[in-house]
């Protein structure tokens, strides 16, 4: 992979779109100072994800954005995009689908404070990029861009800032970057945990008061429930008939769970002895593992015996070699200790010789240092003279040498004086026109900005007004959103309601078994033809009026209507044979009889016929009106017999609560359980329902309707205030930018104007100063000329007696000459006589020292002999325990074998039981079913009692059929008077406990639902925490184990690379803390060629560079890094090192791609192409491309 273009527009001094395209090989970037070639390696760095504006050489973000020229405005924004070729396939890079071989990265930041950031032109995050990045050895922080500061900073660097090399080089601040990833996440882990356990807590106390009213709202409910079990049991008297009904069934389920117990029972016998079997199985395959881990023991244990027999021989074999070399080597030490005592005695006769010449020399010595000491008294005298005359001479000199730089100096200031003030005149006329410019752009700007602030208060206002519209929507959102809910749970629980009822009417609960028998068929057929609806499904009566007319009806209501008569006989023959019941029709088209007029009286409580107060389709009113025709309705049952009593009413009476009279005079009257009543009330109700249930339907849909039209205005809304808000701050920026360009330009003036008051003063000072200096230049020139003549003459009697020193210094000097000889030559006989005496303690130490070393080895020749002997006693003993164990090994095999087939016949066994077993589970699942259809067919019979629930559920709204089988039997006719009594006292208990909070239960329910959930948040936390303690436990010990693998590696490579580029010398890589690789710094110990080991603040700056460039290749040559650019690193290097290191990078860049700013010839020449940055325009970098052979 190499970097293969990079682009830059509006970065720094880079005001123009620019590309420059690197090849493989090695780049120079050249050019002046200050032309902005080390914007290229902040580019480079920024977009691969430097955050630091002070590493990009600037205080903040805004600095990286081309800020303006004398020609030129400053740009909006800065973009920097990097390409790479041959990327490694397979990479995934966050959400970016289909990675080529080529990936761009791009890095965009406006002046309005905003980032973006893509990969192949696709948006991303700033950690995407860098995750890419590490994922392939490219970091801001180390070896990708190295800048000349960088290399000082390597050396001069505390040892734990040194460390990040080695963690690059490892590949690990991926890993670092995972670490405080999974740290901040465990901060995060570690305060929800306190929360949820402050919740938990809360929770816990609202929930144990939430218990307590619960358990008093259970009692209400046990006194209520046992009030309506009493009731229920009254109740269900009635129904004792019914349960022999259900024996049959009965039978058959018992008879059903006999077979499913049996099967259930033979599938427990055959799953024990499958456990059982398993469990022997699993003991056999323990057994097996144990022989053959024991054979696998043996088999190592032979294998050490044999190693061990053959160690010990070859022992015995070494031993005896050692003994017969060591009678050697004393017998040649004994001539050795023999040649040393002759030597000795000759080295003792030369020193006596040396003795007795030393003693004559030292004398003749004496005498001649006596005879030079006068001699250099009288010179010393004759000296001081001379630098007495010098001296004087000296101090005219220094006074002549200073008038004359006085002198000098003084006609310079003048000159320089007169030329200033030239120039201060000049300067003075530019300042004020410069004054007057800045005058008038001063006034523009603060029209502009009244302008601008003017707009600002606009743009505020309508921000704030589009604020409230906001808030407003969101309270009329709230308001809608509850309303919608609301609306849409009343829906709810009526459609249920709705629901129940109709399916209680389709399965005509309530109505005779006959009737429910012919009108409850399966799909649309019936089994009669000509049966068409039953009586009061075809009429309806207002609700003043339908107790009345259920009265006279009756169990008319419960008619069935068919075509003709015949078809009654076959409806009560179909009765017959299914045994279903009994049930009633009417022919649409009955026998009619005339009847006479009925006689109304005209009373106003006499209400009219029965059939004109009631509706119907037309094709039933014939029907109806037969049944009504002679029925009159009145208000009460006094009305009603005066009515009767006028002997020309002749019909049927009946009052609105259902008292009635017959034509017979026969009065009915009072309350009874009644199975039809109720049936034209039920109807009533549900079609009421029905239409409630609709009304509500279409209001929720409205209101659903209406909150989704407030939530798109109010996102309308808030997208027109964030565009309010985004406007009204860059205005404010407009507005702010404004103010600080006046008050630059108000600084700017105030700034020319104590510029011009200082020139005008300095003018002044220095024509005063001029014409003080010419008075003082002419008074030097007449002093200088004095002493001038003062010094010549004691230059003449210095010159005379400099001549005589001479001559005395010739004579002492050849005394002084013969003095030496002599005493070079008393010190070479004092050498010779200190080396002879050396030379004979050296002999006599080595005579001593061959004589131990005699003595030691007649020791060792004997403990070899006795080793020998005891290593074949040893050997004897192996080849005794080697052939038990192989003779163990082989009888364990043979057990092995018959433990095998052992469990191949268990495991015969198991397989034919699963297969039982799976039969059983089939058969049983067969008496399931037909457990499940018998019971299905109980509840269908318990079902067709239906119509005796009605009291039941007018009074406690339950349906009897679930309760009537169980409490038929519990109460005789005596107990009932005692079921009553007890009763009123529970009655009289709800009463005395007061106010009851039902919702408890519920309220209760819910908030333990929510402490147990809580709890478990809380569990998944610590568990979570856990987890992440876990992995930062694995990624420290990943990093530690590659942090020293490659350390260890970049040492090694170190000492190499530094050897070779200084020639010599020697260097080392040592951790501070070799207990703590984690958190270790890194020391670097350097010695160049012929110099000691020292302190790296001690070597020169060469010596530093080069340090670090060894440190630098060490790393490159463990971990290639993809590219690199070097940034004037070669500075400081001198031609000798910059071969060395142009050598180095040839041999570094097959694995890395180099890219250097340099200003030296050799890298130049080095290069294989090069890019020069040149500003021909001021403040703005261009670049030029030249490609080398």
């Amino acid at each position: 992979m190499y970097l293969k273009t990079l682009g830059l527009e509006g970065f720094k001094s880079f005001a123009d779109a620019t590309e420059i395209q690197f090849n493989n090989g090695f780049t120079a970037i050249v050019g002046p100072n200050g032309c902005g070639k080390s914007n290229v390696s902040d580019a480079i760095r920024w977009v691969i994800g430097e955050q630091s504006s002070k590493s990009l050489r600037g205080t903040k973000s805004v600095d990286l954005i081309f800020n303006g020229s004398g020609s030129r405005k400053p740009l909006n924004r800065a973009e920097i995009s990097l390409t790479l070729a041959s990327v490694p396939p397979g990479l995934r890079i966050a959400n970016i689908p289909n990675v080529s071989d080529e990936v761009k990265v791009t890095r965009r930041y406006y002046r309005s404070g905003e980032s973006e950031f893509y990969i192949n032109q696709i948006p991303c995050r700033l950690k995407d990029i860098t995750d890419f990045l590490l994922d392939v050895g490219i970091s801001p922080k180390v070896l990708t861009v190295i800048e000349q500061g960088h290399i000082h900073e390597i050396i001069t660097a505390k040892p734990e800032n040194r460390r990040i090399l080695i963690e690059e080089a490892a590949g690990i601040l991926k890993f670092k970057h995972r670490r405080h990833e999974a740290e901040r996440k465990l901060e995060t882990s570690e305060q929800n945990l306190a929360r949820i356990g402050d919740i938990v807590k809360e929770l816990g106390r609202q929930a144990e008061s939430l218990k307590r009213q619960s358990a008093k709202a259970e009692r209400y409910k046990t006194f209520q429930s046992e009030v309506k079990d009493l009731s229920l049991q009254i109740f269900s008297k009635k129904y004792v008939k019914l349960a022999k009904d259900l024996e049959v069934v009965e039978e058959e389920l018992a008879l059903a769970l006999q077979l499913k117990e049996e099967h259930q029972a033979r599938s427990e016998v055959l799953s024990t002895r499958s456990v059982a079997l398993k469990l022997e199985i699993e003991s056999a395959h323990q057994t097996l593992n144990e022989t053959r881990e024991q054979i696998h023991q043996f088999s190592l244990t032979i294998g050490r015996n044999e190693q061990t027999l053959k160690s010990s021989n070859d022992r015995i074999v070494h031993l005896g070699a050692d003994n017969e070399k060591a009678e050697s080597d004393i017998a040649e030490m004994s001539r050795d200790i023999e040649h040393s005592v002759l030597e000795v005695e000759q080295r003792r006769t030369e020193l006596g010789g040396y003795s007795e010449r030393l003693n004559k020399e030292g004398d003749e010595l004496e005498a001649q240092k006596q005879a030079l000491g006068d001699k250099k008294n009288l010179l010393r005298e004759l000296q001081d003279k001379v630098n007495s005359l010098e001296n004087k001479i000296n101090q005219l000199q220094r006074s002549l040498s200073d008038k004359r730089s006085k002198s000098a100096a003084v006609e310079a200031r003048c000159q320089f004086l007169q030329d200033q003030e030239g120039e201060k005149a000049n300067e003075m006329e530019e300042l004020s026109r410069l004054h007057s410019e800045l005058e008038e752009t001063r006034k523009k700007e603060e029209l502009a900005l009244e302008e601008k602030s003017r707009q600002l208060l606009e743009m505020n206002a309508e921000r704030d007004s589009l604020s409230q519209q906001v808030r407003e929507g969101r309270i009329q959102l709230d308001a809608l959103e509850k309303t919608s809910a609301q609306l849409k749970e009343n829906y709810i629980k009526n459609a249920s309601l709705v629901s129940s009822m109709m399916e209680l009417r389709q399965k005509f609960e309530g109505f005779h078994s006959g009737v429910k028998s012919l009108m409850k068929s399966e799909g649309n057929s019936r089994p009669i033809e000509g049966m068409r609806e039953v009586l009061i499904d075809v009429l309806r009566a207002p609700a003043e009026f339908e107790t009345a007319i259920e009265t006279v009806l009756g169990d008319k209501l419960q008619s069935i209507i068919v075509d003709e008569y015949s078809d009654t006989i076959k409806a009560v023959d179909y009765l017959n044979n299914k045994k279903s019941g009994r049930g009633s029709f009417i022919p649409l088209r009955p026998k009619t009889f005339a009847t006479p007029p009925v006689y109304l009286n005209g009373n106003s409580r006499v209400l009219g016929l029965a059939y004109d107060k009631i509706e119907c389709r037309e094709e039933y009113r014939a029907l109806l009106e037969l049944l009504l025709k002679n029925v009159v309705v009145v208000e009460d049952l006094e009305t009603a017999l005066q009515l009767y009593q006028n002997p020309e009413f002749t019909g049927s009476i009946v009052t609105q609560n259902g008292e009635m009279i017959d034509p017979q005079g026969i009065v009915t009257g009072g309350h009874e359980n009644n199975d039809s009543a109720g049936l034209l009330n039920r109807k009533r109700e549900l079609e009421e329902l029905t239409q409630k249930t609709e009304s509500l339907k279409a209001d929720s849909e409205l209101a659903i309707k209406d909150v989704s039209d407030q939530k798109g205005r109010l996102m309308a809304w808030e997208s027109k205030l964030k565009q309010a808000e985004q406007a009204v701050n860059a205005q404010a920026l407009l507005v702010s930018h404004a103010r600080k360009d006046i008050e630059s330009i108000v600084r700017d003036l105030d700034r020319h104007q104590n510029k011009i008051a200082s020139i005008r003063s300095s003018l002044e000072k220095g024509k005063e100063e001029l014409s003080n200096l010419q008075t003082q230049c002419e008074n030097l020139r007449n002093e200088i000329a004095e002493q001038d003549s003062e010094r010549e003459t004691a230059q003449k009697a210095v010159e005379g007696l400099r001549e005589q020193l001479a001559n005395d210094r010739q004579t002492i000097e050849t005394q002084v000459s013969q003095m030496g000889n002599r005493q070079a030559l008393i010190a070479s006989l004092v050498g010779k006589r200190d080396n002879t005496l050396t030379e004979i303690k050296r002999i006599e130490l080595q005579a001593e020292v061959l004589e131990r070393r005699i003595s030691q080895r007649k020791n060792d020749s004997t403990q070899n002999a006795e080793k020998i002997a005891e290593l074949k006693e040893q050997i004897k003993a192996l080849e005794s325990d080697l052939l038990k164990t192989v003779r163990e090994k082989d009888s364990l095999s043979e057990i092995l074998i018959r433990a095998e087939e052992n469990l191949r016949d268990k495991e015969e066994e198991d397989n034919k039981i699963d297969e039982e077993a799976r039969t059983l589970t089939r058969q049983t699942q067969d008496q399931v079913e037909k457990l499940s259809r018998a019971e299905l067919k109980q509840s269908e019979i318990r079902i067709t009692r239906a119509h005796l629930e009605e009291k039941a559920y007018d009074d406690f709204n339950v349906i009897l059929t679930d309760v009537a089988h169980s409490l038929a039997d519990h109460l005789n006719d005596e107990e009932v008077a005692e079921a009553n009594e007890r009763i009123a006292d529970l009655k009289s208990k709800i009463a005395k406990m007061g106010e009851v909070n039902l919702a408890a239960l519920s309220d209760y329910q819910v908030a333990n639902e929510r402490f147990t959930f809580l709890q478990g948040q809380q569990e998944d936390l610590f568990e979570s925490i856990k987890m992440l303690k876990s992995t930062i436990e694995r990624i420290n010990q990943t990093t530690r184990d590659r942090f020293l693998e490659t350390f260890q590696k970049v040492a090694e490579n170190f000492e190499a690379i530094f050897s070779r580029l200084f020639q010599g010398g020697k260097a080392k890589l040592t951790l501070t803390d070799p207990s703590n690789p984690l958190e270790s710094g890194v020391e670097i110990a350097a010695n160049p060629a012929g110099k000691s080991m020292q302190n790296l603040h001690l070597l020169s700056g060469g010596e530093k560079a080069m340090t670090a460039v060894a440190l630098m290749f060490s790393v490159f040559k463990e971990r290639p890094s993809p590219f690199c650019l070097l940034d004037e690193i070669d500075a400081p290097l001198d031609e000798a090192n910059v071969i060395r290191f142009q050598e180095m990078l040839k041999e570094m860049s097959e694995k890395t791609q180099f890219i250097i700013i340099t200003h030296n010839q050799k890298t130049m020449s080095f290069a294989n192409s090069l890019y020069g940055v040149t500003m021909e325009e001021k403040g703005v970098s261009r670049t030029v491309s030249v490609s080398l052979n």
